[in-house]
């Protein structure tokens, strides 16, 4: 076999690895139904043990509707936030606990119920 007949497989495994098959978009963006149900996902999940729920609500977690993500606010980085975790911190990640389907609700629900100012990156409301 030759050295490229060995490298190849050694990247596909390292490609595997690395969560590459994972969706970079939301695949529930404007779903109705998906919002319903990270609805419930978060007051369960989120609201249930950490995270506010109504706004003046105090918590020691940060509010997850007032826009203000302080590791990053697309998509993407809230998907990764919410499954990965923050290092240092009680936000623990959600991967192998909750399906990534289920994580991509919360990321629906988040930017629907969003208290964001018009043009600060606040998704459209579904609803």
């Amino acid at each position: 076999m030759n050295r490229f007949g060995l490298l190849v497989p050694l990247l596909l495994a390292a490609v595997a690895l690395t969560g590459a098959g994972q969706a970079s978009e939301n695949p529930f963006t404007g779903d109705v139904a998906a919002v319903e149900e990270g609805r419930a996902l978060m007051g369960a999940v989120c609201g249930g043990y950490c995270h506010a729920t109504t706004e003046g609500e105090a918590t020691d977690a940060p509010d997850l509707l007032d826009c203000e993500w302080w590791h990053g606010d697309t998509d993407t980085d809230l998907f990764g936030v919410i499954r990965e975790g923050v290092p240092d911190t009680r936000m623990q990640g959600f991967g192998g606990i909750l399906p990534d389907d289920d994580i991509w609700r919360l990321v629906t629900v988040i930017r629907a119920d969003s208290r964001c100012e018009e043009g600060d990156g606040a998704a459209p409301d579904p609803r």
